[in-house]
């Protein structure tokens, strides 16, 4: 069984001689099919680096993966510290320091560990689970309210409107309050909801309740009409997220 086991992992491996070192190509496949390949090369002192093909960070970009936002992109790169290696966005690459050919064989294999575990961050694309459409539209709305209104989170509204807390507020001066929610589920399109109805009908308080989908089909079409015919506005982020956020910013502050 351990034979079996040894030709299972090693046969697979296929290396190859190129210009500046060794190419290694392992049993293992990324989503596109193609194997999970590496890069020996050899460096001028004597020593090693490791590489890949410079293919595996634009393949998840590709595929939906937003490393420019905070979280994901440290994440990034405390799994390539992990292993001494960092992301070089000139050429796309990711690659190891330099070592001593010793470390070589430990070096290959948490490399090869780290480049299995980076394509776990397909896990954040819109098809397969949560995205971080909150995460994304809360920094896109601060970045365009800056500093001509007070921006608060997590908080109710009012006193008197604290049943439902939304999940941005946005007051400037003289004009009402917007209430923002983030409906990527209908829980929070149905808070949204409540929270204007009991504003207008029962508090009689003057607020703006807006509900920021994340896609088209976030909600389904008739909660989706239900929440146009009675909140502010109910617009869609993704595809067309500068125009969605400044249609909050016009009602936040007016024709500022």
């Amino acid at each position: 069984m351990k034979a079996d086991l040894c030709n299972a992992f090693c046969n697979e491996i296929t290396v190859t001689t190129v210009p500046y070192g060794l190419a290694v190509s392992t049993a293992f496949r990324r989503d596109d099919g193609d194997r999970v390949s590496f890069y020996v090369v050899e460096l001028a002192d004597g020593k090693f680096r490791l590489e890949d093909d410079g293919a595996t960070i634009p393949l998840l970009e590709g595929a939906g993966v937003d490393f420019e936002t905070d979280t994901r992109r440290r994440a990034l790169d405390g799994l390539l510290t992990s292993v001494g290696a960092y992301f070089d966005g000139d050429d796309a690459t990711i690659r190891t320091e330099a070592f001593p050919e010793k470390e070589l064989p430990r070096r290959s294999l948490d490399f090869v560990s780290v480049m299995i575990r980076i394509n776990d961050f397909l896990l954040l694309t819109q098809e397969k689970v949560t995205s971080t459409f909150r995460e994304d539209a809360a920094t896109a709305i601060r970045a365009g309210v800056g500093d001509m209104a007070d921006i608060r989170e997590g908080e109710a509204i009012s006193a008197r409107l604290s049943e439902v807390k939304p999940d941005m507020i946005v007051e400037a001066k003289h004009r009402p309050p917007v209430a923002i929610f983030f409906g990527n589920t209908e829980a929070r399109v149905h808070d949204a909801i409540f929270l204007h109805q009991t504003a207008t009908y029962e508090v009689k308080e003057d607020i703006s309740v807006i509900a920021l989908l994340e896609q088209d089909n976030s909600v389904p079409t008739a909660l989706r009409r239900r929440a146009t015919n009675r909140l502010t506005t109910v617009p869609i982020f993704r595809h067309d997220e500068d125009a969605a956020v400044a249609r909050i910013i016009r009602e936040a502050l007016g024709n500022q």
